[in-house]
């Protein structure tokens, strides 16, 4: 149970930033629309205050960073058989230090927003993901390659919809959706495959379990998010004057 630690903390800490990342995908859509304050609900609110509490302090940052050092612990003190020329608790220590790397841009960015813009954060962010994939895939982590290779294309996906969100916005949502099936695959699969023999087949059949889980959760959460979002507030549309310009102008004065 020891050795599952870190798999299940691993999984958990990654699905609990794709719950939050599908939130904030719902929630800024939902900021771009008119509202209508007499609507507003008690509950509504109660938590728009904690989220203004939460703005205060940089919490995605800090959470990287305790969800880093906590893995790095689990990493060292967990029993990882040796697959390569290379220790697996020293690749897995690599993914780590990266991500500790996008959890201080955070930090920074939250400190000092004019030096540390929001183009760096989501470079590191996209970074981490990317040589997360890299490393599972060339880094000899595990014993089963399928397992890893799928693994590698979930975190690549992510890396990929984290970079063209600074064109493209709306790709926030795939992040999180993938992010969900990353963590979702970590905690189940990557823990299990280490002692249990699976075929190609059933990993293709759990894999398509995880996609659907991943995107149901998804939906709940943004349908849920919306669903409490105010009301819009319908404006008429102004008045324009209609002129005739097929008479002469002497005759419209």
């Amino acid at each position: 149970m020891d050795s599952y630690m870190p798999c299940i903390l691993t999984g958990f800490i990654f699905y609990a930033f794709g719950l939050k990342w599908c939130y904030e995908y719902a929630k800024y859509w939902v900021s771009l629309r008119p509202r209508d304050d007499s609507r507003t609900t008690k509950g509504l609110r109660f938590i728009e205050r904690c989220e203004k509490l939460i703005n205060r302090h940089p919490i995605e940052g800090s959470l990287k960073l305790i969800a880093t050092a906590v893995g790095l612990a689990g990493t060292i003190t967990g029993g990882l058989q040796q697959v390569g020329t290379v220790s697996p608790k020293v690749v897995l220590a690599t993914i780590y230090l990266f991500f500790a790397f996008s959890g201080l841009v955070d930090v920074l960015n939250f400190y000092f927003p004019h030096n540390v813009s929001e183009g760096l954060v989501k470079l590191a962010l996209a970074q981490s993901f990317f040589i997360e994939g890299f490393l599972f895939l060339w880094g000899s982590v595990g014993n089963n390659a399928l397992v890893d290779r799928i693994l590698a294309l979930i975190v690549w996906t992510t890396s990929l919809a984290i970079t063209l969100e600074l064109v493209w916005p709306e790709l926030k949502l795939l992040r999180g959706c993938t992010t969900l099936l990353h963590g979702g695959w970590i905690a189940h699969v990557v823990r299990v495959y280490h002692t249990v023999p699976i075929l190609p087949e059933g990993i293709a059949l759990i894999f398509s379990w995880h996609v659907a889980a991943a995107s149901a959760v998804t939906l709940c959460v943004v349908a849920a998010t919306r669903s409490c979002a105010p009301k819009l507030m319908m404006e008429e549309p102004p008045e324009i004057p209609i002129y005739d310009y097929c008479q002469e102008p002497d005759q419209r004065m």
